[in-house]
């Protein structure tokens, strides 16, 4: 899932110590996994950290969430890539403060919210092992680049895209601010390939090495994914 995104600064500014420590850290391109300092609640200035020291499940939520990052983040076959999907989760994460109206949701709605959101993505992280992995990366992933994870061990199969970044032509402004391609699809089997209803035409041919995409795949307005051979990670 991707949430909408703010300025880098604004992301920072709403969370607690640890995860901006965490943000930060992927900002600067860190790869190794980081060690979360100690929360102090004294220091909790914004709407989000208050939430989070006033709220025992949602703080622990945030810390098993720290846990299953750093432990993806570990040991996913594509370096680079669990950090950038995490970056995007830290932009939104503020957005689960808001109603459906976009405006301050009342603290049991927040904490709802915040807490569904952080459960979401912890179990997105515990997925990531389950993954078979493809790129077009050759060495360290960036959100440039695409990741394909396919998840053929679960009922049904599926299929992630996951990158392709580029900024705003109007309004360039860095990642994760701009179009990014996040298309999820089961996998249908079609003879000894499969296809998609959210991939067109484009046939989906699976191996050991390499998965193979016959024709192009529009992803968003702005991004597409190109066909070929994507080499297995």
């Amino acid at each position: 899932m991707v949430f909408a995104t703010t300025s880098p600064n604004a992301q920072f500014q709403t969370l607690k110590p640890a995860l901006a420590t965490l943000a930060m850290i992927l900002l600067l391109g860190v790869t190794s996994a980081p060690q979360a300092a100690s929360f102090d609640c004294a220091k909790a200035r914004t709407a989000l950290e208050k939430l989070i020291c006033g709220t025992p499940a949602l703080d622990a939520a945030d810390t098993r969430m720290g846990a299953a990052y750093r432990q993806a983040a570990k040991d996913f076959p594509l370096p680079g890539f669990v950090q950038a999907t995490q970056r995007v989760f830290v932009a939104g994460y503020p957005n689960c403060l808001l109603n459906e109206q976009g405006a301050t949701a009342t603290a049991p709605l927040a904490v709802k919210q915040c807490i569904a959101v952080v459960e979401q993505r912890i179990q997105e992280l515990n997925t990531l092992e389950q993954a078979r992995v493809y790129s077009d990366a050759t060495g360290q992933f960036t959100p440039e680049n695409l990741a394909i994870l396919v998840f053929a061990t679960q009922q049904p199969a599926s299929i992630q895209f996951w990158g392709n970044w580029m900024p705003d032509a109007y309004r360039p402004k860095p990642f994760p601010q701009g179009h990014l391609c996040n298309l999820q699809a089961e996998l249908q089997p079609d003879g000894t390939a499969f296809v998609t209803e959210e991939t067109g035409t484009s046939r989906i041919t699976l191996g050991d090495q390499a998965i193979t995409l016959s024709e192009p795949i529009s992803c968003t307005p702005r991004t597409g994914i190109a066909e070929g051979r994507y080499a297995r990670k």
